[in-house]
């Protein structure tokens, strides 16, 4: 078993595997069941990185509410239309985020019966 570099990707892989790990390329005859173990690798990592956008987006909240908190000294005066905005934008954001969860969350249950 030596390691060699993908075709495709220039990813280093086992000379034993027929699809790399990283991209899909196909080297050789791969079964179908080592494509769909690919294609649930790959839902499997979309969703972990969706996950991972949506805790960056509620930081964002946070950080927005905290901007406010500071822009009003404590609720007591009028403030700036920053923090607003970038709760605006981080709702959008996590909306967003949350739909394409939901596409690669439904998929992988898919592939997984």
């Amino acid at each position: 078993m030596a390691i060699i570099a993908c075709p495709d990707c220039d990813n280093k892989i086992s000379s034993q595997t027929m699809l790399c790990p990283h991209c899909g390329f196909q080297r050789g005859e791969a079964s179908e069941e080592e494509l769909i173990e690919f294609r649930r690798r790959k839902l499997r990592d979309q969703v972990y990185h969706m996950k991972m956008s949506s805790y960056a987006v509620l930081t964002l909240f946070l950080v927005a509410f905290g901007w406010y908190w500071i822009d009003t000294e404590g609720f007591l005066n009028r403030s700036s239309m920053g923090p607003f905005v970038l709760l605006g934008i981080a709702a959008v954001a996590y909306m967003i985020i949350r739909a394409y969860l939901y596409k690669y969350k439904s998929a992988l249950r898919k592939l997984n019966k």
